[in-house]
């Protein structure tokens, strides 16, 4: 699941860059780059800048670092809403006189409420490599492949060193059992991304459809999705009932979506 995130963020990201370099941005000072391919190269030397030499941000004690800076930009991709908080940070780290300010859950430490249960989950899921397995050399590897989220998704975790009574027995998915599962999801989801949905679509056979959305981001019901596949799963959720097959919705105003 983890490593995921670093190839999800890949994909996402040109969503980002294309909004980031779109003439439309100027007249909200949010305009990052002349062209979409040239927002990847100026995000990366920025980071790297904030790696050797952190910014004071408006948060006492806290600056902006590398580090600070990937993971906004990790939470961003998330949806396209974020894209402009996003875009002002980064503009607040380029100004040599200004004061970036990182949003709430960066600037503060995790609640040891929050770090404990997502630890839990992932810890107990199954068995993670040791911690003589290897982790710097995958991070180097994972840094060098998709420099976006720098090696982190491949990074040491607490779960190298979790104790386990017994071997931990992931549940399988298989295409057994009734037929009344729904799946939702974008195209380019930076967490989760479009090729492991397509393997539990196979995985779950005849049991599942899957509506696919024609966008980017994490969350397709609602507030992060489009109308046609908001439609679907709300019919779901309400009447039980499915699409005969499985449905593509476009990301355009208005469409009705289709089967695939």
């Amino acid at each position: 699941w983890l490593a995921n995130m670093a190839p999800g963020a890949a994909e996402r990201f040109p969503d980002f860059a294309a909004w980031a370099a779109d003439p439309a941005r100027e007249a909200e000072g949010l305009r990052l780059a002349r062209r979409p391919g040239d927002v990847q190269p100026l995000f990366l030397a920025l980071a790297r800048e904030l790696d050797r030499n952190p910014k004071v941000s408006d948060v006492p004690g806290t600056p902006l670092t590398g580090n600070m800076l990937r993971q906004a930009l990790q939470n961003a991709l998330y949806g396209d809403a974020a894209f402009a908080p996003l875009a002002r940070l980064v503009k607040a780290a380029q100004d040599p006189q200004g004061r970036p300010s990182p949003a709430p859950d960066l600037a503060r430490p995790m609640p040891d409420e929050d770090a404990s249960l997502m630890v839990a989950a992932i810890c107990n899921d199954v068995r993670w490599p040791g911690p003589a397995t290897g982790y710097a050399r995958r991070v180097a590897a994972d840094r060098a492949r998709y420099p976006l989220t720098a090696g982190m998704p491949a990074s040491i975790t607490p779960c190298a060193f979790w104790r386990h009574d017994g071997e931990p027995r992931p549940t399988r998915i298989t295409d057994e059992g009734p037929s009344n599962v729904l799946m939702i999801q974008s195209l380019r989801d930076p967490a989760t991304p479009y090729a492991g949905a397509l393997k539990m679509r196979s995985a779950l056979g005849a049991r599942a459809r899957m509506v696919t959305v024609e966008q980017g981001g994490h969350g397709m019901y609602l507030g992060n999705g489009n109308a046609c596949g908001d439609r679907v799963v709300s019919d779901f959720l309400v009447t039980g009932k499915r699409p005969g097959r499985d449905t593509h919705c476009p990301n355009r105003p208005g469409a009705a979506g289709g089967v695939s």
